[in-house]
């Protein structure tokens, strides 16, 4: 009998780590298969250092053709659509059948479902784009810096709290402070809502601290050359723009069917598996029910996306060995939050806890900056390093 086929669709921090940990657990029944769009696998939580000046390109990205000598097939292509019932992935390039199929596509920017955001609007959601706001910032020479969430749900729930913070921080240090006014817009009904009203208090405090107006409620329709008009009618105007853009899911997901109504891919929340035979999916790309939460589904995170990846890898691991016992996913994640000064916040918990989840914040220190560094160096390695 020959080794299984499984294919990871996404080589992102998801595709990533279930591709490499799958391999490493069951490198003689598992024949694993990547496919990624781009050549570089690139580290999203330092986007915003990157933005700022304080990374280089090369420091957060790494060649994801370094997993071949681990024994991954890595295929730098685009995948165009997805055949469930006879188990195989079109790419631009190839056909490519599978025994089990993962899927880690992530979550895809739609810069034109608002007029004028991909003419106005900065973000940091992919490397590129973080790039090209810190050529903005470098040429800010004063004015209101405008920071918020188009859409929900997004990426990283406190990414753009984590800007705001990051970018007062960063004026202050360049003496131009009294020259910065800023508006923080989001369409949230509070600061990250997916941590509960406490923790989120505390979030909204530290923009309190540094004099960053918080404007909730706000659902962004249109963006004009120096002016946010948002369905309430009151016009924000600004000179510098910082706006998570609206996420989709990408197209092949959604013509395979695997979607439901909420635009992601359902899944069981212990197993990762959807509905349809040998197929997962992880990470941002999913809709995953939380019942018990404060907000209804899982907030989209790097940090879940590896937990799912562990559990997955681990199961599939089992299935194709014929031996060994399943787990379960537990919900659990954690993120920082940088907010200038060398100094950082730290949330973990249990999201898939009951009756809620429960969720601890731990106040900016030098002590949780550092550990993010340390976070950063550890992952940049871990997946890339020569197996022995």
């Amino acid at each position: 009998m020959g080794r299984a086929r499984v294919v990871v669709l996404g080589g992102g921090v998801g595709g990533l780590a279930v591709a490499s940990l799958l391999k490493e657990k069951a490198p003689e029944h598992a024949a694993v298969v990547l496919v990624d769009r781009k050549k570089e696998f690139q580290f999203p939580p330092s986007y915003p250092w990157l933005a700022l000046g304080a990374r280089k390109r090369a420091q957060v990205q790494r060649d994801l053709a370094l997993l071949r000598k681990k024994g991954i097939e890595v295929h730098r292509d685009e995948v165009e659509s997805i055949d469930l019932r006879g188990r195989r992935v079109r790419t631009r390039r190839a056909e490519l059948s599978y025994d089990h199929l993962v899927i880690a596509l992530g979550a895809e920017y739609d810069l034109d479902l608002i007029p004028g955001f991909r003419e106005s609007a900065f973000h940091v959601y992919d490397l590129e784009s973080a790039l090209r706001f810190q050529e903005a910032v470098e040429g800010f020479r004063g004015g209101t810096v405008a920071v918020g969430v188009a859409r929900t749900p997004f990426k990283c729930p406190a990414a753009p709290y984590e800007m705001a913070l990051l970018l007062e921080d960063h004026f202050a240090k360049r003496g131009m402070r009294e020259r910065v006014r800023f508006e923080f817009f989001t369409a949230e009904p509070a600061p990250v809502p997916s941590v509960g009203p406490e923790i989120g208090s505390q979030v909204l405090d530290l923009l309190k601290s540094r004099g960053i107006p918080y404007h909730p409620k706000r659902k962004l329709v249109h963006i004009g050359p120096s002016e946010l008009r948002f369905e309430t009618g009151d016009p924000l105007p600004f000179d510098l723009l910082f706006c998570v853009p609206p996420h989709r899911a990408p197209n092949p997901v959604v013509d395979a069917g695997l979607t439901d109504g909420t635009g992601w891919i359902p899944v069981d929340a212990q197993t990762l598996r959807t509905a349809h035979t040998d197929v997962y999916a992880i990470g941002d790309i999913t809709s995953l029910s939380t019942p018990n939460g404060y907000v209804p589904f899982l907030p989209k995170a790097g940090v879940f996306a590896h937990g799912q990846a562990e559990i997955v890898a681990h199961n599939l691991a089992v299935r194709v060995r014929g031996r060994g016992k399943e787990k379960q996913w537990d919900g659990h994640g954690a993120c920082f939050l940088e907010v200038g000064g060398g100094k950082g916040a730290y949330l973990k918990g249990d999201f898939l806890a009951a009756p809620r989840p429960t969720i601890e914040f731990h106040p900016p220190s030098r002590v949780w900056h550092l550990q993010k560094v340390l976070f950063e160096k550890y992952w940049m390695r871990r997946w890339f390093l020569r197996p022995r």
